[in-house]
């Protein structure tokens, strides 16, 4: 089975979709699209009327909606539960979502997260983003993100939901990034051509039970969201 991106024209190139239950990273510099990406999929989960959870290391609930709201993607009346862990950062507490005080206090996260999943066990729940995994290892020693993550990625598998994580490129160290590509099913990169910096480019690095394109695929960021070229 494949879960679908929402992106037009990239299913077709990854044999159907997302395969089921997977868990893949988003890795790419700041502005290649990787918060785009992880918005188009989790908006064509609820539009199917799937439930989703979005774990936010990078910004509030809020700004995430008008985000998606500037691609036409409403999100009103959809089940969907943030976790928030960046409004602590400016004293900020939002109605409606599940708060992380503390981003170092792992059992409080692990707590949420299972929470949430709990919440909506019963209501279709599907799909499930977190941007930035990488913005752990700033709250956290590296070993503990080490451990917190492999916990994670198993949880949303054994909880039969299909995960994006972002990473920003350079962030972590390459020995860490090669523990979260051990511990998950795929590798999605993003980033632009280093001959014409305004063509945006994505390499499927990796990607579970898939034989994914070898050349880069070029892609672009219109007023529907993302749309890989045919």
């Amino acid at each position: 089975m494949r879960i679908n991106t929402g992106i037009e024209n990239l299913d077709e190139k990854i044999e159907g979709g997302i395969p089921q239950f997977s868990s893949v990273l988003l890795v790419g510099p700041p502005g290649s699209g990787k918060t785009t990406f992880c918005n188009q999929f989790i908006y064509k989960g609820l539009e199917q009327n799937e439930a989703a959870i979005y774990i936010l290391f990078n910004a509030p609930p809020d700004e995430v909606k008008r985000s998606m709201e500037k691609f036409g993607w409403r999100i009103e009346g959809k089940i969907i539960v943030f976790i928030d862990v960046y409004s602590w950062q400016v004293g900020g507490i939002e109605k409606d979502t599940y708060i992380i005080n503390n981003p170092a206090d792992l059992n409080e996260f692990n707590i949420k997260i299972s929470q949430a999943i709990k919440e909506l066990q019963d209501k279709n729940l599907k799909r499930c983003c977190i941007d930035a995994i990488s913005t752990l290892y700033l709250y956290v020693p590296k070993d503990l993100c080490a451990k917190f993550s492999s916990v994670l990625f198993a949880k949303l598998k054994s909880s039969k939901l299909t995960s994006l994580s972002t990473v920003e490129k350079d962030v972590i160290e390459a020995k860490d990034m090669a523990t979260l590509e051990a511990l998950t099913d795929g590798t999605i990169e993003l980033g632009f051509d280093p001959m014409a910096y305004t063509q945006r480019l994505m390499w499927i690095r990796r990607l579970k039970d898939t034989k994914p394109p070898l050349e880069a695929i070029r892609f672009t960021i219109t007023d529907k969201g993302l749309v890989v070229e045919k």
